[in-house]
């Protein structure tokens, strides 16, 4: 085994064999997301030299979220909850070899442009093996984009001490029933699923399930005015 992967067993043994996992998933409509990437990120790559993708407009949605739980930005620990008060937000990066998380810190003082930006800078250095040490400590939650290769179920291993992490899937198009003043009809929609896992010592489904609607919320109400500056 690598280094790398002798680390991600150590980890993987330790969150596997001490937190009690749960695990909940909602489907978010992504139409909003899809419409404002699509018709920003000719002049975003333009202006910033960089592509956008959907993981910080996820991963803005989580940070909203977080300010209303932030028993969920928080480490376990032998007494009990220990929140956090920086948002500082895991990205898993697929690697040739494993897998690092990198960290954006203070990610809620962020805009979806800076949070794009941060990923994007985390990600290529963490291919290229420039990451720092400070670049992967400090994290108080995790986001996991598995939906890049295509999976559209999935449930992520918490990253301990953190509590709670969630993975993005494949946003795809499917017949969903939609709610009309005329009545319901069916249409086509670019639908994600959203998974949290979470540590069942730190926290229970009903607050979870009340953060993830929370994420549900904020994607779904994306539009034309949402700022990405």
């Amino acid at each position: 085994m690598t280094p790398m992967r002798k680390a991600i067993v150590a980890q993987m043994v330790k969150a596997k064999s001490t937190a009690p996992h749960a695990y909940t998933t909602v489907e978010v409509d992504m139409s909003g997301v899809v419409a404002l990437r699509d018709s920003a990120k000719a002049a975003y790559q333009s202006r910033e030299g960089v592509a956008l993708s959907f993981v910080p407009f996820v991963t803005k949605a989580v940070v909203e979220a977080l300010r209303r739980h932030p028993d969920l930005n928080a480490h376990w620990t032998d007494q009990g909850v220990l929140r956090r008060h920086r948002i500082n937000i895991g990205i898993a990066v697929a690697v040739d070899d494993g897998l690092v998380v990198p960290v954006i810190h203070d990610a809620d003082t962020l805009s979806i442009s800076g949070l794009n930006k941060a990923v994007q800078d985390l990600a290529g250095r963490a291919r290229a093996g420039r990451l720092m040490l400070e670049d992967i400590q400090g994290g108080t939650f995790t986001v996991n984009n598995t939906g890049w290769f295509g999976s559209i179920a999935s449930q992520p291993i918490v990253n301990v001490p953190e509590v709670a992490i969630l993975s993005m899937e494949a946003i795809v198009k499917r017949p969903v029933v939609i709610e009309t003043p005329h009545g319901d009809t069916i249409g086509i929609r670019p639908m994600m699923n959203v998974c949290v896992s979470f540590d069942h010592r730190a926290t229970d489904g009903a607050q979870i399930g009340r953060f993830v609607a929370d994420v549900r919320k904020w994607l779904e109400s994306v539009d034309a005015d949402t700022p990405i500056w």
